[in-house]
């Protein structure tokens, strides 16, 4: 196994080219709220940055929240300056091969490292931002709701598959109602944050990557990138509302999308799922 500070022998993926990636810089919260289109700097909710290993680490991810929107705002509210790298899709034949397994997230260190696998990042980002438990039972709480997450996304994936597209709707939209699988896995979501977390977050009392997984979950649960599923889908859930609610009012979260809403000049410019966490933080 590689030590995630030995210097990487994977290929490096070569950024600057404007028809390669798009760089965002995000800086810390301010009045002018400015871009510098080549980097990110995160915005920060009060950690320090100094001695972080991940100061000066590159994300790669595609264009759009998905699997990467997570370790970005754990990036984020950590108060990390990293680079935001955005693959186009039309670029990802030739980034792929460049990718320790084919796929993305991929994290690199300043020291060149790759890291990848977006929950194992996610883990990693948690574990040097103070935002993964140092308490063992605790910690396998947020991992426990971490893999709930991920089996939601793969059963929302799963219904309908191979049908014509207005049957596929049909399916899912029966299925997130009251009585199908998906509203039945979203209940138990529900019951488990009840039972521990507080005050608005997913796991324990204060935030943690098990909160800003929930919320970009299932903001791309509401935001359209499954065909069929309302943007209502998590109204009759409270717990899950209210962790959303929380996490997209946190400074940082705040000052990263009023960022990007900057970037990309207006809010309907972001894609819909981004839209809906922008959204968060008024619910």
């Amino acid at each position: 196994m590689r030590n995630c500070t030995a210097t990487a022998i994977l290929a490096l993926i070569v950024v600057g080219s404007a028809s390669r990636c798009q760089a965002l810089l995000l800086r810390r919260p301010s009045s002018s709220r400015r871009i510098n289109s080549a980097r990110t700097v995160a915005a920060t909710s009060g950690a320090t940055e100094s001695d972080s290993v991940l100061t000066g680490s590159k994300l790669t991810y595609f264009g759009i929240p998905g699997r990467g929107e997570a370790i970005r705002l754990a990036l984020a509210i950590g108060g990390v300056e990293f680079e935001d790298d955005r693959v186009p899709f039309p670029a990802w034949g030739k980034v792929k091969p460049t990718t320790p397994w084919g796929g993305l997230p991929v994290l690199e260190l300043a020291d060149g490292s790759q890291l990848a696998q977006a929950r194992s990042v996610l883990r990693f980002v948690g574990k040097h931002t103070e935002l993964y438990p140092r308490d063992p039972l605790v910690a396998q709480q947020v991992d426990e709701l971490m893999d709930a997450l991920e089996d939601l996304g793969v059963a929302v994936t799963n219904v309908g598959q191979g049908l014509p597209k207005d049957e596929q709707e049909t399916a899912r939209l029966a299925a997130v109602s009251d009585g199908g699988a998906v509203y039945g896995i979203l209940a138990k979501i529900d019951a488990f944050i009840d039972a521990n977390g507080a005050g608005g977050f997913a796991v324990g009392a204060e935030m943690n990557i098990a909160s800003i997984l929930t919320f970009t979950y299932l903001g791309r649960l509401a935001g359209g990138v499954f065909y069929g599923v309302p943007p209502t889908v998590c109204n009759p859930f409270p717990n899950i509302q209210a962790v959303r609610k929380t996490v997209g009012g946190n400074p940082a979260v705040v000052a990263w999308y009023d960022a990007r809403v900057d970037q990309k000049k207006s809010l309907a410019s972001l894609s819909p799922a981004e839209q809906v966490l922008v959204g968060c933080r008024d619910m």
